[in-house]
């Protein structure tokens, strides 16, 4: 006779040898239920899979389900032009007869990293500048896990379920970086950004967790983004700073603007935290 007791059902939970211990370890039912719905996704063929996907994406998006209804449905040009789109997107020219010509510009244009970083902030352009000032906020993580941490945590904010598509995509492809990485560093940097935010979750995040020394280089930045010109005189920038960083020294602005190909205004000229300047400015 046998006085085992009988196996529990794996609908309530079951148990796994932990393979570094060798010690049972009791696995929660919705844990294995979480992997039975991950695993039947796992098995669809890759034809299936794809349906799913653009079906999902056709039921989230109004423009997608209106284009291929109106545009794509009646007009052939609008076929031709996909159809080409899809063989050889370098082919295909931006007034082609797919979406509206501002649309079209950005679906063909090129990925971020060859997008011209030049623009009006000291020949800077404002990406350019937000991702400085994003830099020297948290100079000691990775940036792109920063980034992610923080945009996943501002979407968990808003109560939404859908995940908006340009987000799961950066996710994608981080997590098959991370993946990839023997070291485990960037894994590392994720959780190190996770611990970041929710340790500061309930006070703002400041001066303190910048540290002094990038702290007036954020906020020369910030003046720079707010004021934009073609070139800056550093007497400009550092009249430009708050009271208690207005000591920083004109050569480490220059070294500055150099480090980061910030344009100066090297003409000579009133200063402009003189007191003639702030009364010309008052006079305007």
């Amino acid at each position: 006779m046998n006085n085992s007791a009988p196996k529990e059902p794996i609908a309530q939970g079951a148990s796994r040898q932990n393979a570094c211990t060798g010690k049972s370890v009791r696995v929660a039912a919705s844990q294995v239920e979480e992997l039975s719905e991950m695993l039947r996704e796992l098995v669809l063929p890759d034809d299936v899979a794809e349906l799913r996907h653009f079906v999902e994406l056709c039921r989230k998006s109004l423009a997608i389900r209106s284009w291929l209804f109106a545009r794509f449905a009646n007009e052939p040009a609008t076929r031709t032009a996909f159809r080409a789109l899809l063989s050889n997107p370098a082919k295909v020219d931006a007034k082609a007869r797919l979406w509206s010509p501002q649309i079209t510009k950005m679906v063909l244009a090129p990925s971020m990293r060859s997008a011209s970083t030049v623009g009006p902030h000291g020949g800077l352009s404002k990406g350019r500048i937000l991702a400085l000032i994003i830099r020297y906020q948290y100079e000691l993580m990775d940036l792109k896990a920063f980034l992610l941490v923080r945009l996943w945590l501002r979407f968990i904010a808003t109560g939404k379920t859908e995940i908006p598509v340009g987000l799961w995509r950066i996710t994608l492809k981080h997590w098959s970086a991370m993946v990839a990485d023997s070291k485990g560093r960037l894994m590392r940097d994720t959780m190190h950004a996770v611990r970041f935010f929710h340790e500061r979750s309930k006070r703002a995040i400041g001066e303190a967790d910048f540290g002094y020394n990038n702290s007036w280089k954020i906020y020369l930045l910030l003046h720079i983004l707010d004021f934009p010109k073609p070139r800056y005189q550093v007497a400009e920038l550092q009249a430009g700073l708050p009271p208690k960083y207005r000591h920083v020294k004109p050569r480490l602005i220059r070294r500055f603007c150099q480090r980061h190909d910030i344009r100066r205004d090297t003409n000579p000229g009133e200063r402009p935290g003189s007191a003639r300047h702030r009364l010309l400015r008052q006079r305007v």
